[in-house]
């Protein structure tokens, strides 16, 4: 025991961390069996290294579904989750059809015993997406989007898109733009809007259901045009999606529905055609060839633009329906296409040094992501409908794939759709004012995804896609459809052990807490640099967000009677929990950032404002292998600094109890940003 004053043991207490391992080369991030095929000396680079942006949006698919399992990102493994009312996680969605505890568990949905491959469309339309987010209590997902919302893949059912992921860079805060389906997202993925003011044909809060031209804002396309900076739509231009879904665009190119297009293509001026063209607004749809099934005729414009070195500066691919990954498309499907976009760069060494890609999704479907997306407040600009937020959504995947985003990392900084639009500003000097005030505060613009130093130009070894398709042929029609587990056998989803290596992220949140008889006041605040959002959840009360700025600060008061649970969350798995009863015996135990920007510390502050002298029980979790017992006259402060960016590389995770009170907790969760890559798992 430790008396006032003499503070307790920093290194008993905070332990060791082997976090060595995950700082490992990008052969640790890949699949057995795999291999670097060519490695490059670091050089210093900068953004504007980068020449050719190219970007694919696939469809419909959550971040857990897909990743959840993956080792080091914020997926099943997650302890700082959401608790739902019953005291579970929010992995425990309410499921009033199962007996054995009346919640439903995310499930594997096995390729190799079901036919996951080609799963059903759930519902993700505007009010049932908003129900299941329910004003952020997230405990609504199965009646509105059935049992098979929490159905997800492992590595196995989905070999190449989790080795690209380990290869490049995944980010595991990137938000879908709207609580809503495919259009709507998209439309933010080009225009940065749904023209919640109606102003110009919207808002647009669901699937429009032709190519007609209802719309009239500007959009990130016609500002590049008008910059003089080049920039293409690929998509295949024969008729398929109802009749043959291997051609087409599935109505995925949202251009198609601006009247400035469509003038474009009717105009006479050869010059003014070109809008239309870059956009593939066409007159008239070419004939099904029959050669849909084959990726490189369906890419071929792509591929001859990559082979003859024609590639614009700016690149949008819009797959077809079976090759887009839309549940029933397949993922293995869309893998082929991913490979075979990513090999018409790959054949072309000049064109792949220079070369940005990014992978995303327009939107998860209906399948379950358990991290509560960011949503405005009350008043912003551009971002209500009828009251409810427009965004963000739930989480969707994103892979980073450049020369600049090699090895395996995970990047935990908010993003939406917009920040792809960010990144393309910060590129080419041509901005969008589209982009709401709260989204350009809360979303990143993805540069932090990228070393500009670390140029790797070298090509993984992938798993063969059309081995993988192959197999999917052969197998897939003689299994049965995925279901959820039989009542009695749902186990916890399990994720891969293991840490991988995380890119710095712009937030350096603070949370704690001063309480009396009546309230309970949280106090925030945010040195870093960018602003973030923060989630109180007082328990019986609903959700109250706050948006703290860069060097902001601000409060929640939360009424108590009697006794107390408040839990606040925010990105990087940032999580404070206060528990207790009223005033209790006076003792308050806070977590501050102190310390320099390139070497901050946790200080642990415990003050004792109660008439007697207070033992308190702090513990360290997972990292932190020790504990501590601090003894605190009446009205003594006892501090301590911990070094968690030598320890443990930033990550910290401390509770704290109180002898005599056992309704007392705080407990403190997070990372310390301190400009250095750091370990996650």
């Amino acid at each position: 025991m430790v008396e006032s004053g003499s503070g307790f043991n920093r290194r008993r207490f905070i332990g060791g961390v082997a976090g060595a391992a995950a700082a490992g080369g990008v052969l640790s991030g890949l699949p057995s069996g795999m291999a670097e095929a060519l490695t490059q000396p670091r050089r210093r680079g900068r953004l504007d290294d980068v020449e050719h942006v190219v970007i694919l949006m696939q469809e419909n698919r959550s971040f857990d579904h897909y990743y959840g399992s993956m080792r080091g990102v914020r997926g099943f493994g997650d302890r700082t989750a959401v608790t739902l009312p019953s005291g579970r996680s929010v992995f425990h969605q309410p499921d009033a059809t199962r007996t054995d505890g009346g919640y439903l568990l995310p499930f594997h949905v096995d390729t190799s015993t079901v036919d996951g491959q080609d799963l059903g469309d759930l519902d993700h339309s505007w009010q049932p997406t908003h129900n299941a987010w329910d004003e952020g209590a997230y405990d609504a997902w199965i009646p509105n989007k059935s049992e098979l919302t929490m159905g997800y893949f492992t590595e196995a059912d989905i070999p190449f898109q989790r080795a690209l992921a380990s290869a490049f860079t995944i980010c595991d805060h990137y938000f879908c733009s709207v609580q809503g389906p495919t259009t709507p997202n998209r439309l933010y993925h080009w225009t940065a809007t749904i023209d919640a003011a109606g102003r110009f044909g919207g808002p647009i809060n669901y699937n429009p259901a032709d190519y007609l031209p209802v719309l009239s804002w500007p959009t990130y396309p016609e500002r590049l045009q008008d910059a003089g900076i080049s920039w293409q739509i690929f998509a295949n231009k024969e008729v398929g999606d109802g009749t043959d879904g291997w051609v087409g665009d599935y109505g995925d190119n949202p251009l198609w529905l601006f009247q400035a297009y469509h003038d474009a293509l009717a105009s006479p001026d050869p010059a003014k055609q070109q809008l239309a063209a870059r956009a593939n607004v066409i007159k008239q749809w070419l004939p099904d060839s029959g050669l849909g099934m084959d990726p490189k005729h369906v890419l071929a414009d792509f591929i001859g633009a990559c082979q003859t070195g024609k590639l614009p500066k700016v690149s949008w691919i819009v797959a077809p329906y079976r090759w887009c990954e839309h549940p029933a498309a397949r993922p293995v499907d869309g893998a082929v296409y991913m490979n075979t976009v990513l090999k018409a760069l790959w054949g072309n060494q000049k064109l792949w040094d220079n070369t940005v890609v990014f992978a995303n999704f327009d939107e998860n479907d209906g399948f379950f992501d358990h991290v509560v997306p960011p949503t405005a407040p009350a008043g912003a600009e551009d971002e209500f409908i009828d009251g409810l937020p427009i965004g963000l959504g739930p989480r969707v995947p994103m892979t980073v794939i450049s020369p600049w985003s090699r090895g395996g990392w995970v990047n935990s900084q908010v993003f939406d759709h917009t920040s792809v639009l960010r990144f393309l500003e910060q590129w080419t000097g041509v901005r969008e004012p589209n982009i709401s005030a709260w989204r350009r505060s809360i979303c990143g613009d993805l540069t932090s995804c990228f070393d500009f130093s670390a140029w790797n130009p070298g090509i993984p070894l992938l798993p063969d896609t059309a081995a993988l398709q192959r197999e999917a042929d052969q197998t897939q029609s003689k299994l049965p459809a995925p279901t959820p587990p039989t009542e009695g056998a749902q186990r916890d989803p399990q994720q891969e052990p293991g840490t991988r290596p995380a890119r710095p992220i712009p937030y350096q949140p603070v949370a704690n807490a001063t309480v009396t008889a009546s309230a309970l006041t949280v106090h925030l605040a945010n040195s870093g640099a960018d602003a973030v959002q923060l989630q109180v959840y007082p328990t019986g009360s609903a959700v109250v967000r706050r948006d703290v700025a860069g060097g902001g600060t601000g409060s929640v008061a939360v009424s108590i009677s009697g006794g107390y649970q408040v839990a606040v969350h925010g990105p990087n798995r940032f999580l404070r929990v206060f528990n207790g009863t009223g005033a209790g015996l006076g003792v308050e135990v806070a977590a501050l950032v102190v310390g320099s920007a390139d070497h901050p510390r946790l200080r642990i502050s415990i003050s004792n404002g109660g008439s007697a002298p207070a033992t308190v029980r702090l513990r360290g979790q997972h990292d932190f292998g020790a504990s501590g017992t601090v003894r605190v006259a009446a009205g003594a402060t006892v501090t301590e600094d911990l070094d968690v960016v030598g320890r443990s590389q930033g990550w910290y995770d401390v509770s704290a109890t109180v002898e005599g009170d056992p309704t007392f907790l705080r407990e403190f969760v997070g990372h310390l940003e301190y400009g250095a890559d750091s370990v996650t798992g």
